[in-house]
């Protein structure tokens, strides 16, 4: 077989989708569109190919750069019924020619979104509310990303890809009220009667979900307001990494990741829910032997840790957070808060407390995803404790507090309005292994601590009418 050939085997396009078939949760449509059978003329699996142009019109995603329609005879308009799936695709081709392929009216093919290997750059193709033809039978109740790639080559899954779809799927899951969970994000291979085995064995499930739960959702500021005086120290038990993300340290660059020797202290804020065995630390002032960005957070292996502590004993309790003046918001037993329904902008956010000095953070909302913010309040005389935060009973185990607790989907910041735990398990349709391997990451904002003497009086007064309250 030519390169082609062979790889339009291995990518299951002869071969019975493994296992049993997950459950559907609507009456199926007639097949009467297609699945993407990755059946496209030679000329459309040159990598040199040229992106087609845009059409001027908005996508819907708001990371998208562009929407480059597919050819309205590849698709159904106005044919989604109800979204009950984000399906994660493999092109067994290129982003360029895969879109182009979309644009001809021979397709008969099409997918919501394609995506770029190198950059994870998104482009829209179908809308929302049109059925496009990517998993045959359920087209009228999936949106479907097409990933640049073949599924033996897994280079073409780079970090890039995995950070940009999980957050394109998780704002897909929020839009349409989707669990952020593996029953409603699957694999092409995962659905009803495919004759498909993408994203394949070498898609790492594990990682991708760890990545959609940690996304902020739009709109959204949450975070965590710690005591300082209960600031936990950990200790390495082994020559350990700090890392801007949960890649592996030996594919990261020297400003990506900093050596911290065994038996080296380290004294955080927050340590996030465990994403593939590591957890985000934000660490105190001069809490970290790092420099630059990592000096404030990074990513460590648990099992190289010891001492983790619980996370109500670090949260700042009472303490109110408000943005711009707004209506102070308390946050929970765990020092958690959520402000939604922020537009885009920069802010400035408040924490304070009866037993606690002020502190003001400045916080910028991009368009998407939101806001994280860790924020460490110094208690006042006669106020809280100051013996530290209490050890986890088991620090050997690399778990505790927020590990794998919390209140939040694989976040830092808990509310009420947070949808479940994500599922990072396989689904039901996986043969045993699909989808295990490799070692996400994500930014947060730990503000300074600024004495605002001025900003006194107005708390006193809050608080007040929130006792007469």
């Amino acid at each position: 077989m030519d390169e082609r050939i062979t790889r339009w085997w291995l990518g299951g396009v002869l071969a019975l989708a493994p296992g049993v078939a997950m459950a559907h949760t609507s009456e199926l449509t007639p097949d009467t569109e297609r699945e993407d059978h990755h059946h496209r003329p030679p000329e459309y699996d040159d990598p040199t190919l040229a992106v087609p142009p845009a059409s001027g019109a908005d996508p819907e995603y708001p990371l998208a750069v562009a929407f480059v329609p597919a050819h309205a005879s590849n698709y159904t308009a106005n044919g989604i019924t109800d979204v009950e799936y984000v399906v994660v695709h493999t092109m067994q081709g290129y982003y360029a020619g895969s879109m182009s392929w979309f644009q001809n009216p021979s397709a008969n093919v099409s997918a919501h979104y394609v995506m770029r290997s190198e950059d994870g750059e998104i482009t829209q193709m179908v809308r929302h509310a049109d059925r496009a033809w990517h998993v045959g039978g359920s087209n009228a109740v999936a949106l479907g990303i097409e990933h640049e790639g073949f599924i033996a080559e897994p280079q073409w899954y780079t970090w890039e890809t995995y950070r940009s779809s999980a957050q394109l799927a998780r704002w897909l899951c929020d839009e349409h009220g989707l669990p952020i969970d593996r029953e409603h994000v699957v694999g092409h291979v995962e659905l009803p009667n495919q004759t498909h085995t993408d994203p394949g064995a070498l898609w790492d499930w594990e990682l991708y979900m760890a990545l959609v739960g940690d996304v902020v959702p739009q709109g959204r500021v949450e975070g965590v307001v710690i005591d300082r005086s209960m600031a936990c120290t950990v200790t390495a038990t082994a020559d350990t990494w700090v890392k801007a993300t949960i890649e592996d340290a030996a594919d990261l660059e020297d400003t990506a990741r900093c050596p911290v020797d065994a038996g080296t202290q380290l004294t955080y804020l927050h340590a996030s829910t465990p994403m593939v065995g590591h957890a985000r630390l934000h660490f105190d002032v001069e809490g970290s032997p790092c420099a630059g960005d990592l000096a404030r957070e990074g990513f460590v292996w648990l099992g190289d840790l010891e001492g983790i502590c619980e996370p109500q004993a670090m949260a700042a309790a009472g303490a109110l957070v408000s943005l711009d003046g707004g209506v102070p918001v308390p946050v929970d037993a765990l020092g958690h808060f959520a402000l939604d329904g922020i537009a885009p902008g920069a802010y400035a956010l408040d924490a304070s407390g009866d037993d606690y000095g002020a502190d003001m953070v400045p916080v910028d909302v991009e368009i998407y995803p939101g806001t994280r913010v860790v924020i460490g309040l110094d208690p006042q005389p006669g106020g809280a404790e100051t013996t530290g935060g209490d050890p986890d009973p088991d620090p050997d185990s690399g778990t505790g507090g927020d590990l794998p607790g919390g209140t939040s989907p694989g976040s830092d910041g808990a509310s009420a309005t947070s949808s479940a735990e994500p599922d990072t398990g396989g689904s039901r349709g996986l043969p045993p292994g699909f989808g295990e391997g490799q070692d996400p990451g994500c930014g947060c904002i730990q503000g300074s601590r600024p004495r605002l003497a001025w900003l006194w009086p107005w708390l006193l007064l809050g608080l007040a009418r929130r006792r007469a309250d």
